[in-house]
């Protein structure tokens, strides 16, 4: 059920009940090809959502999702907006914190952005040493490995043919391109990936920001001129159909016992073998 169309007593409800569990989808606003809209990061997680109400509508909560992400490197584009790496972190936290409050001890964050990756992470590892089960879906990592004719990169066909799921008037295919690598710093450091420069056959990095790289905005392997609306509705309903499964998965397995910050040093400190464990333990 959402919180933003449910009343407080049928959510009052639900915890009394002894449901215990929160789904959040975090995002991004950032561009993803001269062909997708900004909002594709957000498109593709609350299409996930939508499918997992209609199989758990009284099973789980479902927090407003948080459009906003860590997108700092590709500032420059028109119409992208980062809140940076430490404000997600904080306010998905902050959002969770309260969740917690109220009793929610499961909690699956369904999220659509890469570098989001670590400050959810952060987020989840702090729950999970407050004795709540957290886990972090990256929804475009599960869809390769679920089917490897599925995965991509950034604003390719993988993601192109997602939002073609959600509603295909989104996607502009008229404005389709090649992926338009520039090299920027010389040909004989060359882009070759994100990021990266292709030296003497390995790859360095030289992180800056993707505008002086990036041609067209889409990057990897699959060309988007080759997604259609049936492969991504075949896409999200396998992810949906997986992240369902794992709601349940994470139903029945117990929760993770509270760590004490004085038993997580003590822990620690006994991990790099030496007698900060003891001295922490005391602390």
């Amino acid at each position: 059920m959402y919180l933003e169309k449910t009343t407080w007593p049928h959510v009052a409800a639900y915890l009394e009940k002894g449901g215990d569990f929160a789904v959040l989808a975090v995002g991004s606003l950032e561009e993803h090809g001269r062909h997708n809209p900004l909002g594709t990061d957000n498109i593709a997680p609350n299409l996930l959502l939508d499918l997992m109400d209609e199989r758990l509508y009284d099973q789980i909560l479902i927090a407003p999702t948080v459009s906003y992400g860590n997108c700092d490197d590709l500032v420059g584009f028109p119409g992208t907006l980062t809140i940076g790496y430490d404000l997600l972190r904080d306010l998905v936290a902050r959002i969770t914190d309260q969740l917690f409050d109220y009793g929610v001890r499961r909690f699956l964050i369904v999220n659509g952005h890469g570098p989001n990756i670590k400050p959810l992470s952060e987020v989840c590892e702090s729950l999970n040493r407050r004795g709540a089960l957290a886990g972090l879906a990256n929804w475009w990592l599960m869809a390769g490995e679920l089917n490897p004719a599925w995965g991509g990169g950034h604003g390719g066909a993988e993601e192109t043919a997602a939002v073609m799921a959600a509603d295909p008037s989104l996607v502009d295919t008229s404005a389709y391109g090649p992926m338009d690598l520039v090299n920027d710093i010389s040909d004989e450091l060359p882009t070759d990936g994100w990021s990266n420069v292709l030296f003497e056959g390995a790859h360095v990095g030289f992180p800056r920001d993707a505008v002086r790289f990036f041609g067209n905005g889409w990057i990897g392997p699959d060309d988007p001129t080759k997604a259609d609306p049936e492969w991504g509705t075949q896409m999200m309903q396998g992810v949906a159909g997986c992240l369902v499964d794992l709601v349940g998965a994470m139903q029945r397995a117990p929760l993770p016992k509270p760590m004490p910050v004085r038993t997580y040093r003590a822990w620690a400190g006994h991990a790099m073998g030496s007698d900060a464990g003891e001295k922490g333990g005391e602390a």
